[in-house]
């Protein structure tokens, strides 16, 4: 999710919205997404043309959503989370094409707002389940795998559509948590800058989709999981709002907390179903990271780089320091060179809360 602001001044928001729907609302969050939060008014129309499948995912199914996941999801929407999930405040400080810059709503100079959050305990215990379930229909399909985290189902039989209806509807929650937290932004910016902020995109990953491709010269359809990867339509794609359709779909890379983030653009004939990375990926362990610096070490030297840093606790901090991941710019021309994608700008951190 990446928002731009309508006025380059800064400000950061906390790690939670203050709204969180429980109960029977919970379902419509499973099956509306980005749309439940905002018809009761925590966003604006054009939010849902911004988003991925304008803001949910229609094949949905909460009943393969168990209800102990359902325990830990409520309480949970309108927040970060822990790991790797944070809200950014940054800087626009390259563009690399003007025209696709200034279709996205984006400049030089300019500061955004980059939230990268998802569907917390709930999408976590869907996982759970549904790979014990896996595990256990697995030999009736002559299945083996070396690893349990491997387990699997064909994608038409009875447990492989669970699995999509249930992970749908995490998406979906995961795009409400989003939103949510994107009205919090909004507020905060308004309260203390005068600003508002314009959504640019909000796309998922680590997610399977059916969706239709040409393989071979024909249309066909396929189950497309984008593990570590993420969306990237190109120019003149029908699933893209008429203002974007000209320039393709924004794609969000985040580097980490002390580098910078890329916004990229699809192309036409991208060879691998229109998907491209997600981020910079990992060299090191969290453990690994957390023998390599303080979080209190870390918070200073990033401060010394004019970036602001809040998190939740030290060694959380520390797990994300910026030498835990890849050059993310040696990622992007890796992912540009391929033909995955375009790079459009380039933005770097000025506030960071993490989780």
């Amino acid at each position: 999710w990446t928002a731009s602001t309508r006025r380059s001044r800064a400000a950061w928001a906390g790690a939670r919205s203050g709204t969180s729907p429980t109960g029977p609302s919970l379902d419509a969050v499973l099956r509306g997404g980005s749309r439940y939060a905002v018809e009761r008014g925590h966003g604006v129309p054009r939010d849902l043309d911004r988003c991925e499948d304008t803001g949910a995912v229609d094949d949905a199914d909460p009943g393969q959503v168990s209800d102990r996941a359902v325990q830990r999801g409520r309480g949970q929407v309108g927040s970060l989370g822990s790991g790797n999930h944070f809200l950014e405040v940054q800087a626009v400080d390259e563009v690399h094409d003007e025209a696709v810059a200034a279709a996205f709503g984006l400049r030089a100079g300019q500061v955004v707002v980059m939230i990268h959050s998802g569907s917390r305990g709930l999408g976590h215990q869907i996982c759970t389940d549904h790979v014990r379930a896996m595990e256990r229909s697995m030999p009736r399909h002559g299945i083996e795998v070396p690893d349990r985290q491997l387990a699997c189902a064909p994608v038409e039989s009875s447990q492989g559509r669970a699995y999509l209806g249930a992970m749908a509807a995490a998406a979906n929650y995961a795009r409400a948590n989003r939103q949510l937290l994107t009205a919090a932004a909004r507020r905060v910016f308004a309260r203390t800058a005068g600003s508002g902020l314009d959504l640019v995109y909000d796309v998922s990953h680590n997610l399977a989709k059916i969706e239709t491709h040409a393989v071979d010269g024909a249309d066909r359809r396929l189950c497309v999981h984008r593990k570590g990867a993420t969306r990237a339509l190109p120019p003149g794609h029908p699933e893209l709002p008429g203002d974007l359709r000209a320039v393709g779909q924004p794609v969000l890379v985040p580097g980490s907390m002390g580098t910078a983030s890329y916004v990229l653009t699809g192309i036409a004939g991208a060879p691998a179903f229109a998907s491209t990375c997600h981020g910079a990926g990992r060299v090191r362990s969290r453990s690994q990271a957390t023998k390599t610096v303080r979080g209190q070490e870390l918070r200073r030297k990033l401060e010394d780089q004019g970036i602001a840093v809040r998190g939740a606790s030290w060694r959380g901090l520390a797990e994300e320091t910026p030498e835990a991941y890849k050059d993310v710019s040696a990622v992007v021309d890796v992912a540009e060179a391929a033909g995955l994608c375009r790079r459009v700008a380039r933005l770097v951190p000025l506030g960071v809360v993490k989780g």
